[in-house]
């Protein structure tokens, strides 16, 4: 019985996949076919531009106004594409750094450490905040993943 119920849900996964790909298909087809129409589209209104502008500029000029134009437009446009994005500051480090001022908050309520004796060890030197900071943000990294990890198993 279990494996009359495995086979039929493989079916019917594969079914479903097929469906999406055909899908996809038709979708790709779709857009390659208007992309084809939409760059006959373009070729037939520079040529209409250059015929325009024949009267104004001359056989000479028009086209290469018109050329310059299409030129430009395609540098701003890759230009535009090619940029780098801004880099987006996560949510989660704005919250670390929370924790941590929180942190250095806690520290500072807390009592002094007692005198050292003449034969006790030295006082450790104070953290490096460079160091802390690191240490706090490899705290929330693995808590994070131990949610992450725990969340999905409960």
């Amino acid at each position: 019985m279990l494996r009359l119920l495995m086979q039929a849900g493989a079916g019917l996964a594969t079914f479903n996949l097929g469906r999406k790909i055909a899908r996809l298909k038709r979708t790709a087809i779709f857009i390659a076919v208007a992309a084809v129409i939409g760059l006959l589209g373009l070729g037939a209104l520079t040529a209409a531009a250059i015929i325009g502008l024949v009267p104004s500029l001359g056989v000479i000029w028009a086209p290469v106004v018109v050329g310059g134009v299409l030129i430009f437009i395609a540098t701003v446009l890759a230009l535009i594409g090619t940029r780098k994005p801004k880099p987006v500051a996560s949510p989660l480090f704005g919250r670390m750094a929370q924790v941590g001022v929180a942190g250095a908050a806690l520290n500072a309520t807390r009592p002094p450490p007692a005198r050292a004796r003449a034969g006790d060890a030295p006082p450790p030197p104070p953290p490096d905040p460079k160091k802390q900071r690191k240490r706090v943000v490899n705290l929330m990294l693995i808590a994070t993943l131990a949610g992450l990890v725990l969340g999905r198993r409960l």
